[in-house]
C-alpha cells in the first residue's frame, strides 16, 4: 500500500499541472518551484563558498611561508623561479578568497546581494590575472624541450634559501608547508568539482539559459539574463580547468617529487583556467556593477516592464515605433497612385486613337516612336517592355 501511494503521488506530481484550471495558476506553481530550486542552489553554493574561502585562506598562508623562504635577495635561478611563481599564486589566493567571501555574502543571505556580486566580479578578475601570471612564469621554465637542470628533485626545498647546505610552487615551502599544500590541493579539487555541478544546475534550473529567457525585456534592454548565464556556463568551464590544475599540483606536492611533466601541464591548465574565468567574472561586473542601481531599484524594473508592454515600443532604439496607419489612412495614401495609373491609362488610349488617324508621320513623332512608347507603357494584358536604351 505504501508503494502504491508513492506511485500515485509521483504520478500526480508529474501530471497535475496539466489539469490546473488557469494559466495564471500554472505560472504561479512554476514560479514557486523555481524559487524553491533557487533557494536550494543558493544554500549549496553558500556551503561551498565558505569551504573554498577557508581552503584559500590556508593556501594563502602557506604561500606566504613559501615567499619568505624563496624571495629574499640575493636569489639564484631556482629561487627566482620559485619566488615568481609564489608571488603570482599569492595574488590568485587573495583574489579567490575575496571572491568566495563576496559570493558567500550573496548566496548565504535571504536575497541576492548586488554589491557582493559586483565585488566578486572585480576580485575574481584579480584572481584570474594572478593565476595566469603564475602559470606563465612556471610554464616558461618547465615547458621547454630541454628541462631545467635543478639541484634537487624535492619540490619542498626547490629555491628554499633556508636550506643551508646548498641554495637550492607552491615551491620551496619546506616539508610541513608542502604537506599543507597537498591538503589544499585536494580541497580545491573537491570544491571545484562541486562548484562545476552547482553552476550547471543553476544554468538549467535557476537562470533558465534558453531562448525564451533571452527574449525577456531584462535581457533585450539590459542583458541581465545573458550575463547571469555567462556567469554559470563560463564558471563551469573555468571550474573544469581549475580541477585539472590542482590535480597536477597534487601529483607534485603529495609525493614531494619534482615532476616536470605535471608542472608543465599544471601551468598550461592554470593559464587556460585564468583566461576562461575572465568571461564569467566580467559578466558579473556587468550585472553587479554596471547595472547596480537598476537591479537595486524595483521601480525601474517595473517601468521597464510597462514600457516593454506598451504598443509600438522598439527595444533597439528605446523609442516607440512609428504609428501604424489606419485602414482609411492607407487608402488615402494609395489614392495618388491610383490616380496616376488612371492618367497613364487615359494617355495610352489617346495615343492608340492618334495612331489610327495619323497616316503621315510628323517629324519627331514617327509610328515607330509611338509604338515604342506604347510598349513602354504596357497594359493589363500586356506587360511593360524593357527600356531598349542605356543611359
Amino acid at each position: 500500500m505504501v508503494k502504491a501511494g508513492h506511485k500515485v503521488q509521483d504520478h500526480w506530481e508529474k501530471h497535475h499541472i496539466r489539469k490546473l484550471d488557469t494559466l495564471v495558476t500554472i505560472r504561479k506553481v512554476k514560479g514557486f518551484r523555481q524559487g524553491q530550486k533557487a533557494a536550494l542552489a543558493g544554500r549549496a553554493e553558500c556551503s561551498f563558498n565558505i569551504l573554498e574561502a577557508f581552503v584559500s585562506a590556508v593556501g594563502m598562508g602557506d604561500d606566504i611561508n613559501a615567499i619568505i623562504r624563496t624571495c629574499p635577495a640575493p636569489r639564484d635561478g631556482e629561487s627566482e623561479l620559485a619566488c615568481q611563481v609564489n608571488g603570482g599564486i599569492l595574488g590568485a589566493w587573495v583574489g579567490n578568497l575575496a571572491t568566495k567571501l563576496a559570493l558567500a555574502a550573496s548566496n548565504c543571505g535571504v536575497s541576492i546581494n548586488v554589491d557582493a556580486i559586483c565585488s566578486a566580479g572585480v576580485t575574481g578578475l584579480v584572481s584570474a590575472m594572478g593565476e595566469i601570471a603564475a602559470g606563465a612564469s612556471l610554464g616558461a621554465a618547465v615547458c621547454t624541450g630541454t628541462p631545467p637542470q635543478l639541484t634537487t628533485t624535492k619540490i619542498s626545498v626547490l629555491g628554499d634559501q633556508t636550506v643551508r647546505d646548498s641554495r637550492r610552487l607552491l615551491i620551496g615551502e619546506g616539508a610541513v608547508g608542502n604537506g599543507v599544500q597537498c591538503g589544499v590541493d585536494v580541497g580545491m579539487v573537491a570544491a571545484n568539482i562541486a562548484n562545476m555541478g552547482l553552476a550547471i544546475n543553476k544554468a538549467v534550473n535557476v537562470n533558465k539559459c534558453k531562448a525564451s529567457t533571452f527574449r525577456s525585456p531584462l535581457n533585450v534592454v539590459k542583458g541581465i539574463p545573458e550575463s547571469l548565464c555567462t556567469v554559470d556556463i563560463g564558471g563551469a568551464v573555468a571550474y573544469i580547468g581549475q580541477v585539472v590544475t590542482f590535480i597536477n599540483l597534487i601529483v607534485v606536492h603529495c609525493q614531494d617529487f619534482l615532476d616536470i611533466n605535471a608542472l608543465c601541464a599544471g601551468s598550461i591548465a592554470a593559464i587556460t583556467t585564468g583566461a576562461a574565468a575572465i568571461a564569467p567574472y566580467g559578466a558579473a561586473v556587468h550585472a553587479g556593477c554596471a547595472l547596480n542601481h537598476f537591479l537595486k531599484t524595483p521601480k525601474s524594473q517595473t517601468q521597464l516592464s510597462k514600457l516593454w508592454n506598451s504598443p509600438g515600443y522598439d527595444p533597439v532604439s528605446g523609442l516607440p515605433h512609428p504609428r501604424r496607419l489606419t485602414e482609411e489612412e492607407e487608402m488615402a495614401a494609395k489614392q495618388p497612385l491610383k490616380e496616376s495609373l488612371a492618367q497613364i491609362a487615359a494617355n495610352r488610349e489617346t495615343l492608340e486613337q492618334l495612331k489610327k488617324v495619323v497616316d503621315v508621320p510628323k517629324p519627331g513623332n514617327t509610328e515607330a516612336d509611338i509604338e515604342t512608347l506604347l510598349n513602354l507603357m504596357g497594359s493589363e494584358d500586356k506587360p511593360r517592355a524593357a527600356w531598349p536604351f542605356e543611359c
